[in-house]
């Protein structure tokens, strides 16, 4: 597997982002394009490799009730079934491009950020990265929502702002230790942003705004959040405002040493200050649900 993912590294392209924040339309605007190829929620990182990858990921989706195309399906390209790696690599064969769509769900979120990161320096080092997000409140609201509809596992309201600033933590890190790192904002995607990606990844991506539609959206409010968490909702959307900001505008100096510590809030970047500011906040919500 080692070998394999040494060599697809450089043609890999991954995007990652929590729940509900926009990955499915960013994957399949990207997969629009002929020179791409990304997998739906295979969850690399978390596959053992057994020899039936095809098997089970159809299955998965078709379980989903997901009709095939690039996002959903997984063509039977071997001769027989294979590890996940094995597909990766002979799609490389045909694409420029070849990934997946990464979701961080809450349950798990700090523990799997922490094995994702591993997971990708290792194998894939070399790739490209888009990182997407959407502002907390409306992933909160869609997230919860969600489960409620299909049934599942209701996350609490800080058990998802924790899975969604471990996801601006985990982007902090990969922006600084990885070589190819991008981020969209969901309510900010626009032609420009894919002439951006577009020149990132040095094809052309003229029909991926076509995939957005603002009207099929919802929206929330904090009235919609109860009394009990309105406080650490409006606190979540106070810090992904700074740091949507800072994002789009750039940050800079990204080698510069930073110390939690420092005692002295001018030795701070606005990368760094924004880092000190995240850990607070997950270390206050962890709090708040014991």
């Amino acid at each position: 597997m080692a070998q394999v993912c040494r060599h697809v590294a450089a043609r890999g392209l991954f995007v990652i982002g929590a729940a509900r924040s926009g990955t499915t339309i960013l994957q399949n605007a990207l997969n629009g394009a002929d020179d791409i190829f990304l997998f739906g929620e295979p969850r690399f990182h978390l596959d053992a490799g057994d020899a039936d990858f095809a098997a089970r990921y159809n299955g998965m989706h078709r379980a989903w009730s997901n009709q095939e195309n690039k996002s959903t399906y997984c063509p039977h390209l071997l001769e027989a079934d294979g590890p996940w790696w094995a597909y990766l690599a002979r799609l490389a064969d045909t694409y420029r491009y070849v990934g997946s769509k990464i979701v961080i769900n809450p349950a798990h979120a700090v523990a799997e950020c922490g094995q994702l990161f591993d997971f990708h320096c290792r194998h894939f080092y070399t790739s490209r990265y888009i990182f997407t997000f959407r502002n907390p409140l409306d992933v909160l609201m869609s997230t919860r929502g969600l489960a409620q509809l299909t049934g599942g596992r209701v996350a609490s309201h800080s058990e998802v702002l924790r899975g969604f600033f471990s996801v601006v933590q985990l982007y902090v890190r990969a922006l600084r230790n990885l070589p190819h790192v991008h981020a969209v904002f969901h309510e900010a995607i626009d032609a420009r942003v894919f002439d951006a990606l577009g020149k990132a990844l040095e094809l052309r991506l003229d029909d991926a705004m076509d995939y957005y539609d603002r009207g099929k959206v919802r929206h929330y409010s904090l009235d919609d959040i109860p009394p009990d968490h309105r406080a650490s909702a409006a606190e979540a959307m106070a810090l992904y405002d700074d740091f949507r900001r800072e994002a789009m505008t750039g940050f800079g100096l990204l080698q510069i040493e930073q110390n939690d510590g420092h005692l002295d809030a001018g030795h701070f970047t606005p990368l760094g200050r924004l880092s000190r500011r995240v850990n607070r906040f997950l270390d206050e919500l962890a709090e708040r649900d014991t």
